[in-house]
């Protein structure tokens, strides 16, 4: 249970880091390898450090007034490796208004010196229900 409930920790250190565009916390969050990979949504895949953390740069410079919540979550953890699925809730502020979106991840963890290291975030769109919903009806 105490590596649940680390993992569960370190998870929210991501998102603290992601609202807060903090690039110096998403830096501590990750693990400094070249093995990591990051997908964000419509993305290729990005692997290694140095790539991962410029597309972080790169978002929260870009961001303008992002907000992002998190639900669902869900922890699995064993002595070493831990996976941390969730929804996460986009809101962004633009001219015409609130935009907000819905995006499924996966975040696995690696313990390294006792602390919980990010090794791979994956995120993918998840479709508006009411457009799947009316889809399914033609």
């Amino acid at each position: 249970m105490i590596n649940k409930d680390r993992a569960q920790s370190a998870n929210e250190s991501f998102y603290e880091a992601f609202n807060k565009r903090d690039i110096e916390a998403m830096k501590r969050v990750w693990r400094n390898d070249e093995s990591i990979t990051c997908v964000h949504p419509g993305w290729p895949p990005l692997n290694g450090f140095k790539p991962i953390l410029n597309s972080w740069a790169g978002i929260f410079e870009n961001s303008g007034n992002m907000e992002i919540q998190i639900s669902d979550v869900r922890v699995l953890a064993s002595n070493d490796l831990a996976w941390v699925s969730c929804i996460e809730k986009l809101y962004t502020i633009a001219e015409s208004g609130v935009l907000a979106s819905k995006v499924f991840a996966t975040n696995l963890f690696r313990l390294e010196d006792d602390v919980w290291k990010m090794v791979m975030h994956h995120a993918s769109p998840v479709p508006d229900i009411r457009k799947a919903e009316d889809a399914s009806r033609n």
